[in-house]
């Protein structure tokens, strides 16, 4: 169990009330209907499709995000786990590379926190911290790499792009927190690489329901394939592992 979050003066006079937002879904639906029209009309929203060696990346799954009573948590951190464990599970099962990345600092002082601070409660994210720790619902596994990042992006300052080149990874499946930064962030940057990315449906935590919504309507429009959650999970689950360059 993580330590209890005991609130500071810093972070801004935090409080979790435990309480759910609320958004009209349908009047958002019918945005996405419209723009859907737009979209396809001007030929975007084309598909990616899946590769033959694929990875999958979590970002910022770690208990900050992914439990409850921190300031990062994600409202609906208990389904968004529950799915990802399903992709994780499958892809454990046939020996597809799983990368994890969380975001944190280091020590009292933080030297390695640059500006992002003076807009969040980046702060709060203690590198040695318990918060720090991949969440267990997801179950990682010791061969599993955890990947420490400082900024949104899986691939920003990191080793992450030449490992998946190394193995010879041609797709990258993403989960994770939050949908609007981070992950939207790692997308955009896995395309820019050259990989084909995916994204699960029901895998994607955030704070704000509405934000989650928007925000896979656009990066399907635009940077990745939005998946349903069992095409993702019967795809990894017929992958062979000889498809890698090394062995793994």
């Amino acid at each position: 169990m993580a330590e209890k979050w005991e609130k500071k003066e810093n972070w801004n006079n935090y409080t979790d009330s435990g309480g759910q937002y609320t958004f009209d879904e349908e009047m958002l639906n019918r945005a996405f209907e419209e723009a859907r029209k737009v979209y396809k009309e001007r030929g975007f929203q084309r598909r990616m499709g899946y590769g033959k060696a694929p990875a999958v990346t979590t970002v910022d799954m770690a208990r900050a995000w992914m439990s409850d009573g921190h300031p990062f948590t994600c409202e609906n951190n208990e389904e968004v786990c529950a799915n990802a464990l399903k992709v994780l599970e499958a892809a454990r099962k046939s020996g597809v590379p799983i990368f994890h990345t969380t975001t944190g600092y280091t020590g009292k002082r933080q030297l390695d926190l640059c500006k992002w601070d003076e807009k969040i409660p980046m702060r709060t994210l203690d590198i040695n911290s318990e918060w720090m720790q991949i969440d267990p619902k997801l179950k990682p596994q010791p061969e599993e790499p955890v990947i420490h990042k400082k900024y949104a992006s899986n691939f920003f300052g990191t080793h992450l792009a030449e490992t998946l080149y190394h193995l010879g990874v041609d797709t990258v499946i993403v989960m994770g927190a939050t949908s609007c930064a981070c992950v939207r962030h790692t997308v955009m940057d896995s395309t820019g690489y050259g990989f084909k990315t995916i994204i699960p449906e029901g895998t994607i935590g955030d704070r704000v329901p509405g934000v989650i919504a928007w925000n896979l309507f656009d990066m399907d429009a635009k940077f990745c394939d939005v998946e349903p959650l069992e095409n993702v999970v019967k795809y990894l689950e017929g992958i062979d592992k000889s498809v890698y360059k090394r062995e793994i």
